[in-house]
Order: C-alpha cells, then sequence, then structure tokens
C-alpha cells in the first residue's frame, strides 16, 4: 500500500492543488496529514483527492471545530496524534510541534513509522527499528534550508519512503 505524506499546508491553496494531483498520480490509498493545516476553508481543497484523508492537528490550527464542521464529510481529523495500522505496519502521527510525545513515539519500538511535520524540513531518518518521515512543507521557502514543496510517499510493504519535491 502507498501512502501519502504531507503536512504543514498553511494555505497554500495552488500547492494543494498541486500535491493532490501527485498523489492521485501516485495511486496512493491513504492521505496522512501532519498538521499546520490552518485555514478549513483552504483544507476543502483536499476534496479531489481520490483517496481516504486523515490528519492531526498542528500548532497553527486554531479553530478545529470549524475543520470538523466544514470538512469533516472527507477528512477524518485527529487531535495531536493518531496511530494507523496497513499492511502489518504499525505508523504513529504527529505534527511534531509537541517533542516530548515525539520522542516517546520514536523511541518506543512500537512503530515501524512515525510521520511528523513542524520543522519544515523533509528528512527520511531511522531511529532504531523505525522509520522516521517529514515530508516538510507546501510553503515555497521558509528558511535557507527550504526552497519548494515538498511530500512523501510511504511504502507499507518495504517500510519505506520517498520525498517528492518540487520547485
Amino acid at each position: 500500500m502507498k501512502i501519502g505524506v504531507i503536512s504543514d499546508s498553511h494555505d497554500q491553496r495552488e500547492r494543494i492543488l498541486q500535491a493532490i494531483e501527485i498523489f492521485n498520480k501516485e495511486e496512493v490509498e491513504l492521505v496522512a496529514h501532519c498538521g499546520d493545516w490552518v485555514s478549513p476553508f483552504s483544507a476543502a481543497r483536499f476534496s479531489t483527492l481520490k483517496c481516504r484523508i486523515m490528519g492531526v492537528f498542528g500548532n497553527n490550527d486554531g479553530d478545529r471545530k470549524l475543520h470538523r464542521e466544514k470538512n469533516g464529510g472527507f477528512i477524518e481529523y485527529h487531535d495531536n496524534e493518531m496511530e494507523l495500522a496497513a499492511d502489518g505496519r504499525r505508523i504513529f502521527v504527529t505534527h511534531g510541534h509537541l517533542q516530548q510525545q515525539l520522542k516517546i513515539a520514536l523511541k518506543s519500538g512500537k512503530y515501524d513509522a512515525v510521520f511528523s511535520g513542524h520543522t519544515h524540513v523533509a528528512h527520511i531518518k531511522s531511529v532504531g527499528k523505525t522509520l522516521w518521515l517529514n515530508p516538510g512543507t507546501l510553503v515555497d521557502e521558509t528558511s535557507d534550508d527550504v526552497k519548494g514543496m515538498s511530500i512523501a510517499v510511504y511504502d507499507t510493504e518495504r517500510n519505506t519512503a520517498r520525498i517528492i519535491q518540487t520547485t
């Protein structure tokens, strides 16, 4: 199974559509959003996905109730964390701003993969037997280290991921 992973969309409406186009072309079966959707109105752009979308809230998602009211029909929202089971893989999803929560999940040995965002810097790392994936951000430039949007695709069969970056 392929899972699309996205974070820190920060109301980047055109970039959201670009990410959706990539996920639909990649034929992902699920998209996990690691938070910082920001506006409930821009999250509505995700309605053109050809698969299910689930996600957590980040530190910039103020009106969680309005998110659920506006987009709860097609987005499954969780508060600060979410656990997924897919093809025998255990996956933990969080935004990453609650650093203790992230560290515990990474070091617990319970998860095959941990998805987080917050830093805007895309990476794929190993922490023990756990794959740690940060897909980056949809914001074009947030620092000298972040230029262009990035998302990721996680492969449950191989427990691997790849970052897709565009300018």
